[in-house]
């Protein structure tokens, strides 16, 4: 016989989730679904790009639900995971659009120089890949910096962190980057690192 979970807390559905009861993965999905939403459409405005990255977080929940341990609560955990993607999410989108206005710029600038265009292609997916590898907190200060446009000040209201972990966090990412891109693409790590 099925047991009705709804009133069962939190702490309760996290306990029976780590013993792969799926009724309580059911009742925390069903519980706080259309909240994570709501918080993810806010910030990317799509319907489609919104469910699947739902979907995988509560993927992830359920892969991980053995190492999942909280510091606060469950719906703090869910509400931070969801902010991580969006920014993730937010990311990659930045740096497509970054990239494919200036590779228009530089169409228009050299409309005859098809050697200039595909360098700037390959350039686009280099940097891309390298941004991808970093990791999600440096990557979120990073693109928000870089490619948003926030200030330091921003950046750490956005992500609850101080403005010095900001820098660090700034430096970091731009030091990883010029080791990843290697020798021959450090200016153009240098001219993302000069945008204010």
């Amino acid at each position: 016989m099925a047991v009705n979970l709804k009133n069962f807390t939190d702490e309760q559905l996290l306990v029976f989730l780590k013993e792969n009861n799926e009724l309580a993965f059911d009742e925390i999905y069903n519980r706080y679904w259309a909240t994570l939403f709501s918080q993810a459409y806010k910030r990317l405005g799509n319907k489609e790009t919104t469910e699947e990255l739902l979907q995988d977080l509560f993927t992830k929940l359920w892969v991980n639900r053995h190492q999942i341990t909280l510091t606060s609560t469950l719906s703090a955990y869910l509400a931070v995971s969801i902010k991580y993607l969006v920014l993730n999410q937010v990311a990659k989108e930045a740096v497509r659009t970054r990239f494919a206005v200036a590779q228009k710029q530089v169409q228009v600038t050299h409309n005859n120089l098809t050697e200039e265009t595909i360098i700037s292609q390959e350039l686009e997916g280099l940097v891309a890949q390298e941004v991808a590898k970093l990791a999600p907190k440096c990557k979120s200060v990073f693109v928000l910096s870089r490619f948003n446009q926030y200030s330091n000040k921003e950046i750490a209201q956005e992500l609850n962190i101080s403005e010095k972990t900001v820098e660090n966090q700034i430096t970091k990412a731009i030091k990883l980057l010029r080791t990843g891109l290697k020798e021959s693409l450090t200016s153009v790590i240098i001219l993302l690192s000069s945008l204010v």
